[in-house]
């Protein structure tokens, strides 16, 4: 799969009315983002990876009832509202594949991970607050796009079929992290329940997918194709497990928990729900960042045993990297379940 080039965008951005620089906007695994300048202000154009969604327009149509939603709700939030191109459209095809608009959110940046307390309460109620905007938006009315996403029955099972599959380089390569799966999934899997839906969810709430106002007086919640029903353990899970690790996602030394920060993080969750949580998803909550932990990191070693094809890499070996951080960081949260469910209380 070629992925679009910058010429590929300028031609693309031509039908949204823009017409002035185009430039690449580093991060993310998955889509190709770039930054356009328009004569009404500047545009997030993106294409949707169709190996990762083959059915880009089910992506796409779930996108744009969301943000309608959310801006009929509350306008003043600063929603990075879909746009129309010069046909009128919400997305346009090319030989690459599906292309949309966003508007491009100007005074605001973006984080890898918080860097102090107000900046992990901040981020979390972000999430929180996009949970919460959803809270009388039909589920039925979106598409399954990426079904058994936080499954951990089925990802296991994928990574079995890896296992077998890979190469005995990889295996070899690999072995650490292999031990630290078989000490992990009977733990994991005994709490891992058939998929039930109470929500609709953000899906993927790691630090990198909120914008936070020059000031840092509030995060919003963006990067919306993996928005589905779902159970509020999984963003919260995702979320503490992306803010309170230390060291870089690929940093196999790393896995550690910031305990400052996961303490405002949580609270800032809590704040952000305003009392909207039910007593059965308070019992879910401290257990859920190991869980999710464990899953990502059985994610990365899965793609690295089978050749590196979903998620990117720079370099040899990262996913399996990744991979070793995550399980790291699942036996550190595990540990710290007990914590959360004091401060959720």
């Amino acid at each position: 799969m070629q992925r679009p080039s910058l010429a590929d965008a300028q031609r693309v951005a031509a039908r949204y009315g823009a017409t002035g620089a185009v430039d690449l906007v580093a991060g993310g695994h998955i889509n190709e983002s770039f930054r356009v300048e328009g004569a009404g202000g500047a545009l997030l154009l993106q294409w949707l990876n169709p190996a990762v969604f083959p059915d880009p327009d089910a992506v796409q149509d779930n996108v744009e009832a969301v943000l309608c939603h959310l801006e009929a709700k509350d306008p003043s939030a600063g929603w990075p509202g879909p746009v129309r191109t010069l046909d009128g459209a919400f997305r346009t095809l090319d030989a690459t594949g599906l292309w949309r608009a966003l508007r491009w959110l100007p005074d605001r940046f973006q984080i890898e991970r918080p860097g102090d307390r107000h900046e992990a309460r901040c981020g979390a109620g972000g999430f929180a607050r996009f949970v919460g905007a959803l809270a009388d938006f039909d589920p039925e009315r979106l598409h399954p796009v990426l079904p058994g996403f936080h499954d951990l029955t089925a990802r296991l099972e994928a990574f079995d079929r890896a296992l077998v599959q890979a190469s005995a380089t990889r295996r070899g390569k690999a072995r650490a992290a292999l031990e630290s799966v078989l000490e992990l999934r009977e733990q994991h899997a005994q709490g891992s329940e058939p998929p039930s839906y109470s929500r609709v969810i953000h899906g993927d709430t790691k630090f990198t997918n909120l914008l936070f106002a020059a000031d840092r007086s509030t995060a919003l919640a963006v990067d919306y194709d993996t928005v589905m029903p779902g159970r509020l353990e999984w963003d919260f899970g995702d979320m503490l497990r992306s803010a309170a690790s230390t060291g870089a996602e690929d940093d196999p030394a790393g896995g550690r928990v910031r305990d400052a920060i996961l303490e405002a993080a949580v609270l800032g969750y809590v704040d952000g729900l305003e009392g909207r949580l039910s007593s059965a998803e308070r019992r879910a909550l401290p257990s859920a960042p190991a869980h999710m932990a464990f899953m990502l990191g059985v994610r990365f070693l899965t793609d690295f045993l089978v050749g590196d094809h979903y998620f990117r890499i720079r370099r040899p070996g990262q996913n399996l990297d990744r991979a070793r951080h995550q399980f790291a960081l699942a036996q550190a949260l595990a540990q710290r379940a007990d914590v959360i469910a004091r401060l959720l209380d």
